[in-house]
């Protein structure tokens, strides 16, 4: 185990999100839940960029995953 400092009110903060919107967890699972949720946004952030500043990069890469799609489907007799 690793202890990490920080405000008596970061820590109520933590407490109060793993009661409150993790069903209880503990405040090691709430800040772990929360780098996730961290790390998706910026997947997301990164995808919308993506989108905005190369419209053809998006478009091939949309064609690309729709062309993925289709393989892995079984085919109708």
């Amino acid at each position: 185990m690793v202890v990490l400092r920080v405000s008596y009110e970061t820590r109520e903060n933590i407490l109060r999100i793993g009661r409150e919107d993790f069903g209880g967890a503990s405040a090691d699972e709430t800040i772990r839940r929360l780098i996730d949720e961290h790390w998706k946004a910026r997947a997301v952030a990164a995808m919308e960029h993506y989108r905005r500043h190369d419209p053809q990069g998006w478009a091939d890469y949309l064609a690309e995953a729709e062309e993925f799609g289709r393989a892995g489907a079984p085919i109708a007799d």
